[in-house]
Order: C-alpha cells, then sequence, then structure tokens
C-alpha cells in the first residue's frame, strides 16, 4: 500500500491508536518513503494473538486481518485527514481518503479471498472476534 499527503510520523501514530486494540501486535512489516509516497504493509508479531489472519484453508498467516486494517486507514484519516491511501484490491485499486463531507470513502471493502466453491470473505479470514 502507498500513503500519500502524510508523514511516517502520523503512519506510526495511527499504529499506535490500532496497537492500543490489539494488544500490542500489530507493527509495519515494510515502511519507508518513495518520493511523495510511503510504501508500508501492516503485519502481525504473533499470528495466534489478535489482528492475526487466518487463510482460506485455515491455517495462520503472518499478516494483519481486515479489522487491523480499516480501523488502521481510519485511525489515519483522523489524525490527517488529508491522507490518502493506495490499495490493491483482487486485481483492482482502490483509494481511501476522507470526503468533504468528513466520511471516509472506499474503507471496509470485503471481498472473498477463498473460491466460489468454499468462500471466505475476508472479514472472516480471523478470530479477533471483531
Amino acid at each position: 500500500m502507498y500513503a500519500k499527503y502524510t508523514t511516517i510520523e502520523e503512519l506510526n501514530a495511527a499504529l499506535a491508536v490500532v496497537n492500543a486494540e490489539f494488544d500490542s501486535n500489530i507493527r509495519f512489516k515494510r515502511i519507508q518513503a518513495q518520493g511523495r509516497r510511503i510504501l508500508f504493509t501492516l503485519t502481525v508479531n504473533d499470528s495466534r494473538r489478535p489482528g492475526g489472519r487466518i487463510g482460506h484453508s485455515g491455517r495462520r498467516v503472518a499478516a494483519a486481518c481486515w479489522h487491523v486494517h480499516g480501523k488502521f486507514f481510519d485511525a489515519l484519516l483522523e489524525i490527517n485527514s488529508t491522507a490518502v491511501i493506495d490499495t490493491s484490491i483482487r486485481g483492482g485499486k482502490a483509494q481511501i481518503y476522507k470526503t468533504a463531507a468528513g466520511d471516509v470513502a472506499n474503507n471496509w471493502q470485503d471481498f472473498n479471498i477463498g473460491s466460489q466453491f468454499e468462500p471466505m470473505y475476508y472479514s472472516e479470514a480471523c478470530e479477533c472476534g471483531r
């Protein structure tokens, strides 16, 4: 993912907000400035703790779940309302940002990460209970 119109310090502040809810289990797998954008990936310290993701097969994945991402995006946009997050979602791209009315656009989109025969939605791919 890429964040625009924000700083690494603001991304770290949003991470602190998320960690307060997810037992300090969330961290950046990667975070680096690339020109005017910041490339970042959210992951977990322990896939068995809150915020860890499970795959469509039921195995634990060393990645942050859908709820972590949504709450991180909301937190970042509370800290900096002009920030824009560019994501790649299932072959498409989405921009998450705050509208002029103050609403967050394109956050909390859910999609099937399983198969047609065994569907599993991204929001179901965790055990965080949120």
